[in-house]
């Protein structure tokens, strides 16, 4: 087994953590608003998403995907509305809330439930898939990993090494922001700090289907 090709694309994943994307921002805002195991849950469905297109990177299907232009635009064009529809709802459920403190609207509204933890698993694995560019920087990681001659003990470690490095990078940005202080603070301000995440969500969203519908 090659320690050099699995330490190599671990790193070069782990870069990753340094562009917020999506992920983080579902991820921190479900950790503040729900609480530590709400944020794990999402971020484990962010990290099952990255273990499947890793997957898909091994096996040569997100080379397809990353070259067939109407796959990888539907993917992108699928997922921007998902991230849009969601980022409307948490905006539109988070103004509500603002009008109900500041006593602009008439009916009491009661907090909203808090997700399950399938609920959150799913909203994080959906907002991983959605952004198909990922499948191109797993095609990039690996080309410069993995040759043919490549054997398959060297490949299921670079894939176990990412996918747990992914959940753990996930828990612990779920850990830092579900601290009591932190979600105290957050309280005051959270429902102005949620419309401004349903803004960035669908401004993601809005990306996605711009690169969608662009000319290869």
């Amino acid at each position: 087994m090659s320690y050099h090709a699995v330490l190599t694309a671990i790193g070069l994943f782990a870069l990753t953590f340094l562009s917020p994307g999506p992920n983080l921002f579902l991820i921190v805002q479900t950790s503040l608003s729900q609480g530590k195991s709400a944020g794990i849950a999402a971020g484990a469905g962010v990290a099952t998403g990255d273990a499947i297109y890793a997957a898909l990177g091994l096996v040569g299907m997100a080379t397809i995907i990353a070259t067939s232009h109407t796959v990888f635009a539907c993917i992108q064009i699928l997922g921007g509305a998902y991230l849009i529809w969601y980022g409307f709802n948490l905006f539109r459920q988070a103004r509500g809330r603002t009008k109900a403190v500041i006593g602009n609207t008439a009916d009491n509204r009661t907090p909203a439930l808090p997700a399950s933890a399938s609920v959150n698993f799913r909203r994080g694995m959906i907002t991983d898939l959605a952004n198909a560019q990922t499948a191109l920087f797993f095609v990039s990681i690996f080309s410069v990993t993995i040759t043919p001659s490549t054997q398959w003990p060297t490949k299921l470690a670079i894939w176990i090494g990412i996918s747990l490095t992914s959940l753990l990078w996930r828990v612990m940005v779920s850990l830092a922001f579900s601290r009591p202080l932190v979600r105290r603070g957050y309280m005051h301000v959270q429902a102005y700090l949620e419309q401004l995440v349903g803004v960035v969500l669908m401004g993601f969203g809005v990306k996605l289907i711009i690169s969608g519908f662009r000319p290869n």
